[in-house]
């Protein structure tokens, strides 16, 4: 799930011209399951229990790709449709990662 959350954060905010220094998503997966991650201006992000992670993001394909450390990097992707927000806190948007899993992510808090 921290791979999943990551990349669903990123792909719904990182484009967003209203990225603050930091902003905080909360994730929850088609399964139910939720998780907050903090993801920086810097192109990093930190999530659970000290996962960490840096990213791409294509804006004209809305698609996130997300590099997470440890001992066997590995890289996922995640294409998001269309959002109307700006990137204020309370927006939603949904993603679907490359292997067809779905979610939700929202804007939970922003830090300047």
């Amino acid at each position: 799930m921290k791979k999943l959350a990551l990349i669903a954060a990123l792909a719904a905010f990182a484009g967003s011209s209203a990225l603050a220094a930091s902003t905080t998503v909360e994730f929850t997966g088609e399964d139910g399951a939720s998780q907050t991650w903090k993801f920086k201006d810097d192109g990093t992000a930190e999530g659970p229990e000290g996962a960490t992670a840096t990213y791409t993001w294509d804006e004209p394909t809305r698609k996130l790709c997300a590099t997470f450390a440890g001992e066997t990097p590995q890289t996922l992707c995640a294409t998001f449709g269309p959002t109307e927000g700006t990137g204020a806190v309370g927006e939603t948007s949904a993603y679907t990662l490359d292997d067809g899993r779905k979610g939700t992510a929202m804007i939970v808090a922003k830090e300047e």
